[in-house]
């Protein structure tokens, strides 16, 4: 019975009989007593219910201020700011309370401000939509941050009531990616523009090349008209001596010409092709050449005087070493001791006293003596069964 009931019924029995027999008003005492335990009850109850709203509303303040993330609700109609907390103020450059009632928006930069993910999210079409956007500072700047938002809805209707954001600082780690992305980028740049670079430089020294091998052949062309208007059968040998080296000097150019790096070439078919012109040049058919090397990179400044040391070695042994107009050379590049390199033009013709071998002022001897030099090498020469000279030189850097 309610205490409303209980008054209502004392009222009545009052009315309608006078004065309550004490049997009644004892009855009535005792629940009267019942009642005003329910209420105690109630009361009690309904304080415990408040003080536990109280403490879980405390709770969540504390959660919600001392969070070091970024949090803020907002009017899920017209985005203005309900509460936010002191990270996500700081994060801007205010304090919580100047940004209350402000729209979201007005933080977000301008080119950031795209709707369609909250759009989507109001619509029910994605529960939570998430991602980086820059807000902007109090200062003006622009703040990277990380957005996270979702909807609370009402149970029954599922009509919005609050927007709720989770936004985490990103600033310096946006920055610095950003940063690392464009430090690439520049980068990018750079290699393409020393590949451009590389590529042009390519292209004007094989132009250099191919331009140094033309003019040698138009010197090696002169040469020869020169040749054919002489009398004199020695300054003909002369002349012919000097086309060979001229050739030399072209074949290097030639080789380096089609080259991959356009520093370095093998010498191996190097070597066979100067020799191969070298005997063709001879006019004798009797004699047969092999040519012999390992592979081996060399450069401009090792290819020339190697390439002239084989052309004058090579074509002492075609002048003197066969007057029967028979026989054979043979040209060996080979690895030595101790990283050098050996040399050996041989032949099988008649040799020659080593007594009797020219001074150092014929040309021939004089050029050997001065290629030997250069290469850093040493040469023995043995005449046993024909003519072996043996230079002993150190191999190239980097082959």
């Amino acid at each position: 019975m309610s205490i409303q009931d209980w008054l209502a019924r004392m009222s009545a029995g009052r009315g309608a009989s006078g004065p309550e027999h004490p049997t009644a008003t004892a009855r009535r005492l005792g629940e009267l007593e019942v009642l005003n335990a329910q209420l105690t009850a109630a009361l009690e109850e309904r304080k415990a219910a408040e003080d536990a709203q109280a403490r879980s509303d405390a709770h969540f303040r504390a959660g919600f201020e001392s969070d070091a993330v970024g949090q803020a609700h907002y009017d899920p109609f017209t985005g203005a700011t309900i509460r936010v907390n002191r990270a996500h103020a700081r994060m801007l450059g205010y304090e919580p309370e100047e940004l209350i009632g402000r729209p979201g928006r007005d933080f977000t930069w301008p080119e950031d401000r795209g709707a369609e993910p909250y759009r989507r999210m109001m619509a029910g079409e994605v529960e939570i939509y998430s991602r980086e956007k820059r807000y902007i500072h109090r200062d003006g700047r622009p703040v990277w941050g990380r957005v996270s938002a979702s909807l609370v809805r009402a149970p029954d209707t599922g009509e919005p009531l609050l927007a709720v954001a989770v936004i985490e600082d990103i600033d310096d780690r946006k920055k610095a990616q950003l940063s690392l992305e464009q430090a690439k980028l520049d980068l990018e740049r750079m290699v393409e523009e020393r590949t451009a670079a590389l590529g042009q430089r390519d292209l004007l020294l094989r132009e250099v090349y191919h331009r140094v091998k033309n003019n040698l052949q138009v010197v090696d062309g002169l040469l020869l008209m020169q040749s054919r208007r002489l009398a004199d059968p020695e300054a003909r040998v002369a002349l012919d001596s000097l086309r060979s080296r001229v050739f030399a000097l072209g074949l290097v150019h030639h080789q380096l010409m089609g080259s991959q790096d356009l520093e370095t070439f093998d010498i191996a078919p190097f070597l066979e092709e100067l020799s191969r012109h070298l005997l063709d040049g001879g006019g004798d058919s009797g004699i047969t050449l092999e040519v012999r090397s390992a592979p081996l990179k060399v450069g401009l400044d090792f290819a020339i005087p190697l390439g002239l040391l084989v052309t004058e070695l090579v074509t002492n042994s075609l002048k003197h070493a066969f007057p029967a107009g028979r026989g054979a050379i043979e040209v060996v590049l080979r690895p030595g001791e101790a990283g050098q390199l050996e040399l050996c033009v041989s032949d099988n013709g008649v040799g020659y006293d080593l007594a009797a071998k020219p001074g150092p002022a014929a040309l021939g001897g004089t050029i050997i003596d001065g290629l030997i030099r250069q290469l850093r090498g040493v040469m023995t020469v043995a005449a046993d069964a024909g003519t072996r000279t043996l230079v002993r030189l150190p191999a190239p850097e980097g082959s």
